[in-house]
């Protein structure tokens, strides 16, 4: 009788620890299924999908920019149409990223609150911003030397920005740490976009050209476009010092 409860103990307790370690392995699995389970590495995923989408907007805006500028008829619709879908469409990317169902699903996790989590909505607001003026942009007399300065100025930001999402998706890229040799050179590479692209910013907003056109009178006070001109600058200025500034990847 004391053998058969003997072993009848040893089969319960063989029992209940499979049970605490299947639930164990389950409460572990599920841990692996939040998404915020390695919440740095999916909001850097999705800032590098924030940046592309950042990247078509600057690239169909410089095609609609050089379609007004009417030098190519024949091809000036198709660079137009074709530049404003790719807005429409980064644009988009962006808001997915900001608040589709991986970002709404995280927020629901708890992770709202994270310091990174609130980078990436600064930093995707940021985008909209840029994305927005850019779309709301009126084409100026391309007629007029003032008019076609001040487009050149909008490419020469919108291709400063570009470098600078794409240097950060490189420093993203490198900070991921799998390519052994090759990451340090990715990260300083994408690190000298970002800084090459802040110079730009700089060489446009304070170079000849702009202090020129400003002391013959067109300020922001003064000429719609040349407002148009400065907040966008202001706005891409942001998304740059964001760039320049993300949170490493820990």
């Amino acid at each position: 009788m004391s053998k058969t409860v003997s072993v009848l103990a040893r089969i319960l307790s063989f029992v209940a620890i499979l049970t605490c370690v299947t639930v164990a392995l389950a409460d572990e699995k599920g841990k692996k299924e939040k998404v915020g389970g390695h919440l740095p590495m999916h909001l850097h995923h999705m800032h590098t999908m924030m940046n592309h989408g950042l990247t078509m907007v600057l690239q169909g805006s410089n095609l609609v920019m050089l379609s007004e500028m009417k030098m190519a008829p024949g091809v000036d619709e198709i660079t137009l149409a074709h530049g404003k879908k790719m807005m429409a469409d980064g644009k988009a990317m962006i808001q997915e990223m900001l608040s589709g169902e991986h970002m709404t699903r995280m927020h629901k996790e708890g992770y709202g609150s994270d310091p990174l989590m609130k980078y990436t909505h600064e930093l995707g607001n940021a985008e909209l911003a840029v994305a927005t003026g850019l779309e709301d942009m009126k084409m100026t007399d391309m007629n007029t030397p003032d008019g076609m300065k001040m487009h050149h100025m909008h490419i020469a930001l919108n291709h400063a920005l570009e470098m600078a999402a794409d240097g950060a998706n490189l420093v993203m890229m490198g900070e991921m740490k799998m390519a052994k040799g090759v990451d340090k050179h990715t990260i300083d590479h994408g690190r000298k976009m970002i800084a090459d692209a802040q110079q730009l910013w700089k060489d446009v907003m304070s170079g000849q050209a702009m202090s020129a056109m400003h002391a013959a009178g067109t300020t922001p006070e003064s000429s719609g476009m040349m407002g148009t001109t400065h907040k966008l600058a202001n706005d891409e200025k942001k998304v740059l010092e964001l760039l320049a500034n993300m949170p490493p990847i820990e």
